[in-house]
């Protein structure tokens, strides 16, 4: 009996490091886990560590990225499916002008059907990322 029980206790450890260990992953995103926004990469320069220059016009990966890390896809769609916000597929036929004042003072125009509820912390964001994630929405 004393050695199944060492054996299920080897286990039961085994089991809770697992769980413990898993648990502690922070790089993982959870497209509902914040609608606080990411602050800019601060720093001198274009954050670029390399001496490689800059790259010219917007990053559509960091955008997704942002859409995701901010918590943007907790209430909208990449596709015309609505879920608490409207679905943003085909948003780029509003203009850049409306889809920056909808992200920075969402307050400022309510899709027709919708309630007043996105965070307005957006208008926080920096200006690069900003750009990045207007140019990967425009992309749906």
């Amino acid at each position: 009996m004393p050695k199944r029980l060492s054996f299920f206790l080897v286990i039961a450890i085994a089991a809770i490091a697992v769980v413990a260990l898993t648990g502690c992953e922070s790089d993982v995103e959870n497209p509902f886990a914040t609608t606080t926004p990411i602050p800019a990469d601060s720093g001198s320069g274009s954050g670029n560590s390399g001496g490689d220059p800059a790259p010219s016009g917007p990053d559509l990966a960091n955008g997704e990225s942002k859409f995701n890390g901010l918590g943007c896809s907790g209430c909208h769609t990449t596709t015309d499916a609505k879920l608490v916000g409207p679905g943003l597929a085909g948003i780029a036929a509003k203009g850049d002008d409306y889809i920056r004042e909808s992200i920075v003072d969402p307050a400022a125009v309510i899709a027709d059907g919708y309630q007043n509820l996105m965070p307005s912390s957006f208008a926080a964001l920096g200006e690069s990322d900003l750009e990045d994630l207007i140019a990967y929405l425009k992309s749906l």
